[in-house]
């Protein structure tokens, strides 16, 4: 039996229904070889948050099941082991908050502001699902239609991710707000998005930034997904050190995937926009890195 990764390695920062559901019982979902054995397989889910003055966006359902299923695949490729992660049963389950979308970044938290809403949103994402970090059974991504503060952190660690409204523009190929300065940002198509769900959801599952990287040095694989291969999905890659953790987590495993898998630049109607993922790297000026590099708050604050 695999075991699943200690959480000090976790670090930073879908057939699918749009009827709002009550919390996921912990005894549903069996991969195709566990159902033999009656237990339950390790599973992610894609949880769509929608706040009280919002709406739920049936093309935001669609384009997270598109997403979550080709980033599926991708993992098995790049691990070339027959295995990757198990996604829950419905793919994508929708659940509407009672909180306005702007409270969440102006609702007190703790004392420091940066995680307001992180902690509001991912609060409200556990009294949904029933969700905690560091679950052993579960990894938790949650995508709200929410913009945070300027500076407020989102990410993943301790197998939670929270993805914001940008993320969920971005994957259906609409302009993103800069929140510092709420400018439209260029946009990059779809699969930059799906790029940023993988890096994220490789940081739940216990993935780290390379050491190179962290470190200055000049052997850092920059087109790493866990460092800036996201930018340019599905042209990136998994270090050797991230297949070797990964092949001892729990949530990795032969599982059956679909006989039709969506391209990513064809999730959400948009066209391929990789030129101009690939220019966003070369002009890359340290913004795209802050959210991600603030796991290391975020790994204190949640354990």
């Amino acid at each position: 039996m695999r075991r699943l990764v200690a959480a000090a390695f976790a670090v930073a920062l879908s057939a699918c229904s749009d009827q709002f559901t009550g919390p996921p019982s912990h005894s549903k979902t069996l991969s195709p070889l566990a159902a033999k054995s009656g237990v339950r397989a390790p599973v992610v889910h894609i949880v769509y948050l929608v706040p009280a003055d919002g709406r739920v966006r049936r093309d935001y359902v669609q384009n997270l099941r598109d997403a979550a299923v080709n980033l599926q695949v991708w993992y098995s490729d790049a691990l070339g082991i027959g295995e990757t992660f198990t996604l829950a049963n419905p793919t994508v389950a929708v659940y509407r908050t009672d909180r306005l979308a702007a409270a969440y970044t102006t609702t007190p938290a703790g004392a420091d502001q940066s995680l307001w809403f992180w902690f509001n949103a991912t609060g409200d994402g556990f009294a949904a699902t029933g969700g905690e970090f560091n679950d052993p059974d579960d990894v938790w991504v949650f995508y709200i239609d929410a913009l945070p503060g300027c500076g407020q952190a989102t990410g993943g660690v301790a197998s939670v991710a929270l993805l914001p409204a940008n993320d969920l523009r971005g994957l259906a190929g609409e302009p993103t707000i800069n929140p510092c300065t709420g400018q439209v940002e260029p946009t990059l198509g779809p699969c930059r998005w799906v790029g940023g769900l993988g890096h994220e959801l490789g940081h739940a599952l216990g993935l780290p930034h390379p050491a190179a990287c962290e470190s200055g040095s000049p052997d850092c694989p920059t087109n790493a997904l866990m460092w800036f291969g996201y930018l340019t999905y599905p042209n990136t890659f998994l270090t050797s050190t991230d297949q070797a953790i990964l092949d001892q987590s729990a949530f990795i495993s032969a599982t059956k995937l679909p006989n039709k898998v969506p391209g990513c630049e064809s999730i959400g109607g948009a066209a391929t926009a990789l030129e101009a993922n690939q220019r966003s790297l070369m002009s890359f000026d340290g913004a795209p890195m802050r959210r991600a590099c603030a796991y290391r708050t975020l790994l204190a604050a949640s354990n």
